[in-house]
């Protein structure tokens, strides 16, 4: 009987791997080169507007889809949502689309659990996260991690079901960690729409000195083993 389950939920994510494979080279992929040019982002937010009073829907549907498939920036979409809904809204409209795409991945790692997750992360990107097996500091080091700039979070989103931690409680946290960079990236959006340089200047600067920190406390992370923490 329990070998019979296990080949069910193998060939359960085996298909399901495959119809994610099948969506990335269709759809996603070119979704994710359009966000990566200037031209394609214009183009995505005028698809979105197109959609009038839905328009929040789709935004956070998207925002979910950029998490559930981790291969897709997520900042472009930050951006998007300062230029189109302005800094409190698009901050909202983000949040609500990561915590909707966490719960998502959770969902999902629970039930197919590891042959999923290393279609998405490979096991020596999750040998280098070992902090994350300390048990007695599993929240720390995983609100720790989404908070640093840099960090590969779309990936850890996989990976951190797979511990001990509660969902609902990882959800919270992760979403938590997540707010100060949406916010960063929703309000240079809104700067920039708005004629406020001076302002998205200063937001520059900040998210500058925040990922030459991020890239600290992430090579001080990663080497702990090493023995340099």
């Amino acid at each position: 009987m329990k070998k019979r389950k296990f080949w069910m939920r193998f060939l359960l994510a085996a298909a399901v791997m495959a119809l994610f494979g099948f969506l990335f080279v269709r759809y996603l992929f070119p979704l994710a080169q359009l966000l990566t040019q200037d031209s394609g982002r214009a183009a995505v937010m005028a698809r979105i507007e197109s959609f009038g009073f839905f328009a929040p829907l789709v935004f956070s549907g998207l925002m979910a889809l950029q998490i559930v498939i981790a291969f897709i920036p997520g900042g472009p979409l930050e951006l998007i949502a300062g230029m189109l809904f302005g800094s409190v809204k698009g901050i909202l409209f983000s949040m609500l689309g990561a915590a909707a795409g966490t719960g998502i991945v959770c969902l999902l790692v629970k039930f197919f659990g590891r042959p999923l997750v290393h279609f998405f992360v490979p096991e020596q990107t999750m040998e280098r996260f070992s902090v994350l097996q300390d048990e007695k500091k599993l929240e720390f080091w995983v609100f720790l991690l989404f908070l640093i700039p840099g960090i590969p979070k779309d990936l850890l989103t996989y990976f951190v079901p797979l511990t001990k931690m509660p969902p609902l409680r990882f959800l919270f946290l992760s979403t938590l960690a997540r707010l100060p960079a949406v916010a960063v990236s929703v309000c240079m959006g809104d700067s920039l729409t708005e004629g406020r340089y001076w302002l998205t200047i200063v937001i520059v600067c900040i998210a500058v000195l925040a990922a030459v920190i991020g890239l600290h406390l992430r090579s001080h992370i990663l080497n702990k083993d090493e023995g340099s923490l």
